[in-house]
């Protein structure tokens, strides 16, 4: 039996080799065609082809980002929920043996944290003076101050900014070192500022000594905060220069909250709209006017006699 061209068995036999059973008379191209012109230098052409190596067996170094590129800043902002929640609780727990920075900031400073805690500062202050507005002059008509918005923003940005610039040079002349870097000192700052959030809402309560209680009781726990921080940094100079200026510190902290209160917390003469003391006058004159008519008209009227 054999194949033919159709790829059936067959009972032909092969005349040429009768002891053979089965013939295949076709067969599947190879998979190297011999006819090719370039079969005869495969193996010269196989030995010219170099692979590239892998990504791992490189030494490319990454590329330098510089501050004015956005890249620079990625890192500043690759923190997760948890560790936000563990820089805020530590703002407000002052530890005199535990350094703050050291053992929470240093290893991955942030600007992201800071940043939120600030718009929600800026938002929380200008929300709250307006309440405390509509609260306190309930005969007087009523607007929204969007003004105090941006003037919060303005406050409590430079207070931000302003501070951790302070104490950068302070140190670079004083100690002639750079213990901390500015984007670290911009972290430690924002996150100070997370206590005064709640005080803010508080701060609408009309209470003046409430409102004094919880102004001097915050400043001073977010400004230790920032003392022991600084501390063992300052403490290798004068003692007495070491002592004044985490005076200055903690004083600044304070003078931050305080103006914040009297701009949007207290309520004064000036903070009446001028309208309502127009009206009140009028009002005032009209019933005088009213009675001086009254008085002139009953003196006219005399009664008769018999």
């Amino acid at each position: 039996m054999m194949f033919s061209n159709d790829g059936f068995l067959t009972d032909k036999t092969s005349s040429s080799n009768s002891g053979q059973t089965h013939v295949f008379t076709s067969f599947p191209n190879s998979a190297v065609d011999p006819d090719d012109e370039h079969f005869g230098n495969q193996s010269s052409d196989t030995d010219k082809l170099v692979l590239p190596l892998p990504a791992t067996a490189t030494d490319a170094k990454p590329e330098q980002s510089y501050v004015w590129q956005i890249e620079y800043y990625q890192k500043y902002f690759q923190i997760d929920t948890q560790q936000v929640l563990e820089r805020l609780a530590a703002s407000v727990t002052p530890r005199p043996n535990k350094s703050y920075f050291d053992s929470t900031i240093r290893q991955n400073p942030d600007l992201y944290g800071p940043f939120w805690v600030c718009i929600t500062f800026i938002v929380t202050v200008g929300i709250s003076g307006n309440i405390v507005n509509y609260f306190h002059l309930p005969d007087v008509e009523f607007q929204i101050d969007f003004s105090r918005i941006t003037l919060s923003a303005i406050l409590v940005c430079l207070y931000w900014w302003l501070m951790p610039t302070f104490i950068y040079f302070f140190f670079r002349w004083r100690l002639n070192r750079i213990e901390y870097t500015f984007l670290e000192l911009l972290c430690l700052y924002g996150y100070s500022l997370a206590i005064f959030i709640p005080v803010s809402v508080l701060w609408i309560i009309p209470i003046n000594w409430l409102q004094w209680t919880l102004t001097f009781i915050a400043s001073l726990v977010s400004g230790s905060v920032l003392v022991v921080t600084f501390w063992p940094t300052i403490n290798s100079d004068h003692k007495r220069l070491s002592a004044i200026s985490m005076l200055v510190v903690l004083l600044a902290h304070l003078l931050m909250a305080v103006c914040i209160m009297f701009v949007f917390f207290h309520i004064s003469d000036s903070n009446i709209n001028p309208k309502s003391v127009t009206t009140l006058a009028t009002t005032t004159l009209s019933s005088m006017s009213t009675l001086t008519a009254t008085t002139t008209t009953t003196a006219t009227i005399t009664p008769k006699t018999a």
